[in-house]
This record gives structure tokens, C-alpha cells and sequence, in this order.
């Protein structure tokens, strides 16, 4: 359990069973800066940027493999 402060107001995270503490924490924060979006929607954009981002630090040296 954390407590982070955003705009002057105190929340306190609970993190998933089996989830990993970053994710828990990075999906808090888009949470709490886009509160209009669903936590479907912000689950999908974090898969989507660490997807990019494997895709830079691990790049794949098969030709047929994008």
C-alpha cells in the first residue's frame, strides 16, 4: 500500500494480487491524470507502450519478423 499525493488530494494505492508494484503504480498515475477514461482503456495504452517499448530494446534480427 502507497499514498501518493496529485492535485492536492491524498490517494492511497492498493496493489493488485500478482500484479507487478510498477505496473500497479504507472496505471495509478494515468488513472488519476485522465479520470474520464475507463481502467480498461488505460490498461490497454500501458500493454501498448511496454509492447513499444520490448520492441526498441529488444528488436528481433529475423528478416521475416517485424
Amino acid at each position: 500500500m502507497d499514498i501518493i499525493r496529485y492535485n492536492g488530494k491524498w490517494y492511497k494505492i492498493t496493489p493488485k494480487p500478482y500484479e507487478p508494484e510498477r505496473q500497479t503504480h504507472e496505471i495509478a498515475w494515468d488513472l488519476l491524470r485522465e479520470p474520464m477514461v475507463v481502467p480498461q482503456d488505460i490498461y490497454k495504452k500501458y500493454y501498448e507502450r511496454k509492447r513499444l517499448e520490448a520492441k526498441v530494446l529488444y528488436p528481433s534480427f529475423r528478416k521475416d519478423v517485424d
